[in-house]
This record gives structure tokens, sequence and C-alpha cells, in this order.
């Protein structure tokens, strides 16, 4: 029976580490046609799915700091998950579904002469 007992327990215990360690998922977009600025700031965003993507259906992440720059364009985007957001979109059957959305923004492009 002490055989089984700790068995038992190294078994829970391996569940527990592997949850607990587990980590997220990232998606990472980058292009080398345009490269991120030099400041190489992050800017990170909250977004929020309802509804499997039926409530906000297209959601649109503005970019206030690429555009205070006069740049077009971004160099990288990232879309992350992690442990806490997918045991909440599981909780919830895929109704509430959040990820972290990370960018960089292009390098404004250099001015030219006037003709």
């Amino acid at each position: 029976m002490p055989a089984l007992l700790l068995r038992t327990v190294k078994s829970a215990a391996l569940a527990g580490l592997l949850i607990l360690h587990s980590g997220c998922y990232t998606y990472r977009l980058a292009t080398h046609a345009q490269s991120s600025t030099d400041e190489l700031v992050t800017t990170t965003k909250t977004a929020h799915s309802l509804f499997w993507g039926l409530l906000n259906k297209p959601q649109v992440v503005m970019t206030p700091n690429c555009d205070q720059l006069g740049v077009n364009g971004v160099s990288e985007v990232t879309v992350k998950t992690n442990f806490g957001y997918a045991m909440l979109t599981i909780a919830t059957l895929g109704i509430y579904c959040p990820v972290t959305i990370s960018w960089k923004c292009a390098k404004p492009c250099n001015p030219t002469d006037t003709l």
C-alpha cells in the first residue's frame, strides 16, 4: 500500500509541475523589409474576443505610437496567450478569449530633398 501511495504522490507532483511550468504559445510576425525603430519600444495591449469572435468582429487594434512617429507600418507583431488565459477560455467554453498583442513600429522613412 505505501508503494501505491508514493507512486500516486509522485504522479500528482509531476502533473502539478507540468501544469505550473507550462509555457504560453506565441505567434510572431516580422518583416525584414521594414526594420524597427531605434528605441526598440514594444507596445503591448490585451485584446478580448467575445462569443467566439462573433460579437467584436473584426477587432481592430490601433497603434497611436506608430501614428505619432509618422510611420505607416509595423516591423513586428507578436500574439501571445498564457496558461491563465487558456484556462479562462476553456472555463467559458470559448465565450471569452483574451490574448496579448505586442508590436514594434517601423522606422520612419528618411526625408528626401524637394525638387
